[in-house]
């Protein structure tokens, strides 16, 4: 009984489902086969109902099991790439590490070494070692840094620093980046700048150092421009602002919101041309942020560009340096420079020397003011001349003001980018010569000494060059006897090279491109070329076709050994240059016994007529 129950149940849902009572039974055959027919239908749809949900419940269970493999896969694959990520960030820590002990031992030494009595030919090499281990540690410490931010290492340092010297020297060291590309380089620190602050003075010089790096790097003429403002001073803080502008390619508007991104450049033609990494703008934004400060940009397409940041930093001694006004205040100073924001910087530190400055932009005017000079009765005290200007640089200035005799005493500081010798000043006529970027300091000092020993009437006395002396590189010259050609673009390269070959006894002209070393041999016989492979506007491989071309067509008569003396010094390089037409291979750094071994043979080697 307790059976039949769920079963009555049962078909009374089924009825009530099929639109049936239980008190209207078909009484006949015709009325049961349809109420059967019904029953059927009602059965069969709910078959056909149980295997749709079934089917659906099977492609659902396929569906989710299918999609938790996915995840699975996707899960441990993102977590491969963490691993992965993390191995490649302590292998780059690591290798940074091993890159810096021995780039500080060679810092150390050089530290000590140029404490010692060093003649001016000593003091270049040890100057010159010491910039480049510079620029080499700030390479690694990008990358070091880089690595650090990503794993959250960094801590930033609070000692107490000059923001004025460290500016200044970073500007002196970036200087010798530019004089390939004959770009100015210039800094400016005003006066009101505390002397000394609290901070974090490497992390500062390495943002710097990107800064003006990445300037360099992007701007083929014009200058580049470093200065520091102060913006506020709050009970015992100082809110500075560090600007580098340049004159360069600029960047887009689309471009500056994703700039300081890691790894990203304006676009791809950017990075192949200039190289990087494309980190130097993003460990500067994190440097700002770390120190509380914010940093930006202003910039247009083929117009330049200005990156500033600003820091507060806690002021240690808010005193200026002392000037020597016994010798600077109220005198009469000329600068006489072709370009405008060296002139601007020039007048602002004379006239915070309480000096009064006649600022001119041209040899010509120049002339016509120290005139007005004579007849007006107020004479200049001193002139300050930039060395390269158009039309009449300062040399031909300076001549020119010594052959009038009015002016013969008047003393003379020469500004110059790259070096000049004491021969020259003396020629010249010039007492004195500061090399730029100018620092306030320096050039405080040198205009002191020039007026001192002007007051005292003693003969003038050519003063040392200030402060990154650089080798004079022998000019081209038709006339002399078959020498070596260098084609190298790197100036610190070039010096080494120079002075290694030195011992050989033999005329060395260097050029910096493949196209000007093609030039040189069209006018002059060499023994023997020792050719860069990646240099700008020609590179030596093209440049050697060509060399291989002109002794087929007869224009050079005779082979000329051509060296390849290049960084590329990885499998099938060797293979690479020979198959070029080049003679030999050596992979830099260069060992001067090598050098000059490799050099001695070739030299010793009887010349072959080149072929017809």
């Amino acid at each position: 009984m307790k059976e039949v129950k769920p079963l009555h149940r049962r078909l009374q849902k089924q009825l009530k489902r099929s639109g049936l009572l239980q008190s209207s039974l078909p009484d006949d055959q015709s009325k049961w086969q349809d109420f059967l027919h019904l029953i059927d239908l009602s059965y069969s749809g709910t078959s056909d109902a149980q295997y749709l949900l079934e089917r659906s419940l099977e492609v659902s269970s396929h569906e989710l099991r299918k999609l938790y493999e996915d995840l699975k896969t996707e899960t441990e694959q993102r977590i491969d790439a963490l691993h992965k990520s993390e191995q490649k960030t302590r292998f780059m820590a690591n290798m940074s590490h091993e890159l810096r002990t021995p780039i500080h031992g060679i810092l150390g030494s050089l530290e000590i070494v140029k404490d010692t009595e060093l003649d001016s030919r000593q003091k270049l090499f040890v100057d010159t070692a010491y910039a480049s281990c510079e620029v080499m540690l700030d390479v690694i410490n990008n990358i070091l840094d880089f690595s650090k931010l990503k794993a959250g290492g960094i801590e930033l340092e609070i000692i107490e620093f000059s923001p004025r010297e460290l500016v200044e020297n970073v500007s002196g060291i970036m200087a010798t980046m530019a004089q390939d590309k004959h770009l100015e380089v210039q800094s400016y620190i005003p006066e009101n700048i505390p002397e000394r602050v609290k901070g974090d003075p490497a992390r500062l010089r390495q943002m710097l150092m990107n800064l003006i790096g990445n300037a360099i790097k992007f701007t083929e003429h014009g200058e580049v421009y470093t200065g520091i403002e102060l913006r506020e001073v709050r009970k015992d803080t100082a809110l500075l602002r560090f600007e580098v502008r340049d004159t360069g390619i600029g960047i887009p508007p689309s471009m500056q919101k994703s700039i300081f991104e890691s790894f990203v450049q304006v676009d791809a033609s950017i990075n192949r041309r200039y190289g990087g990494t494309g980190l130097g703008l993003t460990i500067v934004r994190e440097f700002a942020e770390m120190m509380g400060g914010n940093i930006g940009l202003d910039s247009a397409p083929n117009q330049g560009s200005t990156f500033w940041f600003e820091i507060r930093v806690p002021i240690s001694t808010d005193t200026t340096s002392p000037c020597p006004k016994h010798q600077i205040e109220g005198r009469r100073v000329m600068v006489v420079d072709d370009n405008e924001t060296n002139r601007r910087i020039l007048e602002n530190y004379l006239q915070a020397w309480k000096a009064e400055a006649v600022i001119v932009s041209n040899g010509h005017d120049a002339l016509i003011k120290l005139e007005e000079s004579i007849t007006k009765a107020r004479p200049i005290d001193l002139l300050l001349l930039d060395w390269f200007m158009p039309h009449m640089d300062g040399i031909a200035l300076a001549k020119a003001i010594r052959s009038d005799s009015r002016h013969d005493r008047t003393p003379i500081v020469m500004l110059t980018s790259y070096g000049i010798s004491q021969e020259k000043q003396q020629q010249a006529g010039v007492q004195a010569a500061v090399t730029k970027p100018v620092r306030s300091i320096t050039l405080r000092d040198v205009l002191t000494d020039t007026l001192r020993r002007h007051n005292t009437q003693s003969p003038p006395v050519s003063a040392p060059q200030i402060p990154f002396p650089q080798l004079e590189i022998k000019p081209i010259i038709a006339t002399l006897p078959p020498a070596i050609l260098l084609a190298e673009d790197n100036p610190v390269n070039a010096l080494i090279a120079v002075t290694m070959l030195e011992k050989l006894d033999m005329q060395v002209d260097h050029v910096t491109t493949g196209k000007l070393a093609l030039k040189a041999m069209r006018t002059k016989s060499y023994k023997l070329v020792l050719m860069d492979i990646n240099m700008p506007e020609m590179d030596g491989y093209t440049a050697t076709r060509y060399i291989r071309k002109w002794e087929k067509e007869g224009i050079l008569k005779n082979h000329t050994p051509v060296i390849a003396m290049t960084a590329n010094a990885l499998k099938g390089d060797r293979e690479r240059c020979l198959k070029m037409g080049m003679d030999d291979y050596l992979a830099k750094p260069v060992k001067q016994d090598e050098l000059l071994k490799i050099v001695g043979q070739w030299l010793k080697a009887p010349v072959a007529q080149a072929p017809v």
